[in-house]
């Protein structure tokens, strides 16, 4: 099959590839035709270092795809250039031999088989893409599907040890470079008609766009961001965006952090509690003094003992205690840092990082502030706008590890597929509720493929 799949290199005429309608039928005739289907790109992401470092016959035809990349136009640095491809799923004869797995006891029956089959393999076609790299003699063909990346086929591995690996994946890559090499003789031939149809039917799970916030929270009011004194919330973002403060101190030590860190800590966990997230409850020990009781505290969440590393009384120590323990000082996806300004003193600085926790910000922040802390607060201004629903939320395809500040948006949200959507409790959205929402929101367009003329 290798070597047929290497070979066999149809030449296409005017009439059945040059003048043929670009649409799903033709991806999957496409992909048909070398045997190629979504589990094959599927098994290639999933080795080690999700690398392909190839050589021999398969570094010759990864040059040779990337010549036939040549025709298009430059997308950017290191003679990028990329598209979409489509292919559809295994058929259930080619995900497994269902009456071999039954004999061998892994299905019961062939209802059992195919409900599975479905499961792995949900939509008719997957959507990936596909971008060509160069830089000098470093060369790469890089597949993600936007929301994870899934492999690179490279002919220099970027571990230290790396050798040629694709003796595991020559039928799948061959099959692979052999659509490729049709496609892009298509899209040559026809980059109107290819452009359009990834302009009207790429999944929206794998565009990039924008909903405003109003819009987002009258659809799906679960998604809306409640806090628990929001006059006081707004008070204290309008107050950090302003930059007016309480005073700030003169001093910072173990002991006063420790104060505040507690303060913030409390309305953190009750945040988790109050959504059935979690259930610590902390009980005061008996016979500690006052002045030691956030001391005590602090030891008991964060593991540390401070008052037997550092003297808990000097500012010199809390420098050196802040150096030592950064991580010891904030929460998950939650920043609680004390900072000092030049010729002013010390302030608490509250720094939210990740989008998706900015009602749990809000909420740390007006806890501190409350109680009359020095405070700063990271993106105020933003905070504000996404508590009085005057932004925007960006769709995208993967929030993994997105930051507030990486969009002029602010938060991010990632949609669901249309089969995750259905009324019952575990669905994010209902289908009517996922529809409004690609209706209404702006998408971004989608690079186009040019040829060079």
């Amino acid at each position: 099959m290798l070597k047929l799949l290497l070979t066999n290199l149809i030449v296409f005429d005017s009439l059945n590839s040059y003048e043929r309608i670009i649409d799903r039928k033709l991806f999957i005739d496409l992909a048909n035709e070398v045997g190629l289907n979504a589990s094959h790109i599927e098994a290639m992401g999933e080795m080690r270092h999700c690398e392909i470092t190839v050589s021999g016959n398969m570094l010759e035809r990864l040059v040779e795809i990337q010549h036939q990349f040549e025709q298009l136009t430059v997308m950017g640095d290191d003679e990028y250039r990329g598209f979409y491809i489509v292919v559809p799923r295994p058929t259930p004869e080619e995900w497994g031999d269902v009456e071999e797995l039954i004999a061998s006891g892994e299905y019961q029956s062939k209802e059992a088989f195919l409900a599975d089959w479905l499961a792995f393999n949900p939509t008719e076609t997957q959507w990936f893409h596909v971008t060509s790299y160069k830089y000098e003699e470093f060369r790469s063909i890089r597949i993600t599907d936007r929301k994870h990346a899934h492999f690179v086929i490279t002919n220099r591995s970027s571990c230290a040890d790396g050798e040629s690996d694709d003796g595991w994946y020559q039928d799948s890559l061959a099959r692979l470079f052999c659509y490729l090499q049709r496609l892009v003789d298509v899209i040559v031939a026809n980059p109107d008609g290819f452009n359009d149809y990834v302009a009207h039917n790429l999944p929206c799970q794998q565009r990039i766009g924008r909903i405003a916030r109003k819009e987002l929270n009258r659809i799906a009011p679960s998604f809306k961001i409640n806090v628990e004194d929001r006059e006081t919330a707004i008070k204290a973002l309008e107050d950090s965006a302003k930059e007016h403060s309480a005073l700030h101190l003169k001093t910072m030590t173990i002991r006063q952090y420790c104060t505040y860190y507690r303060i913030a800590n409390e309305a953190y966990e009750a945040y988790y509690r109050k959504r059935s997230i979690g259930n610590r409850l902390y009980e005061e020990q008996p016979n500690i003094p006052e002045e030691l009781r956030d001391v005590v505290y602090y030891k008991r969440v964060k593991f540390v003992d401070v008052d037997k590393l550092y003297d808990i009384d000097s500012p010199e120590d809390f420098i050196r205690f802040a150096t030592d323990h950064y991580g010891e000082l904030g929460f998950s996806r939650l920043n609680i840092i004390a900072s000092k300004v030049p010729q002013q003193g010390w302030m608490i600085v509250v720094s939210n990082s990740y989008s998706a926790n900015v009602e749990l910000a809000i909420e740390v922040a007006t806890a501190l502030y409350k109680v009359g802390v020095p405070l700063l607060i990271r993106d105020a201004e933003k905070l504000l706008r996404i508590l009085r629903e005057e932004d925007y939320v960006r769709l995208i395809p993967n929030t993994y590890h997105n930051y507030m500040g990486y969009q002029e948006e602010g938060t991010v949200y990632e949609l669901p597929w249309e089969y995750e959507c259905s009324d019952d409790s575990e669905s994010d959205l209902t289908l009517e509720q996922y529809n409004a929402i690609v209706s209404l929101a702006e998408w971004r367009d989608e690079e186009l493929v040019k040829p060079i003329e």
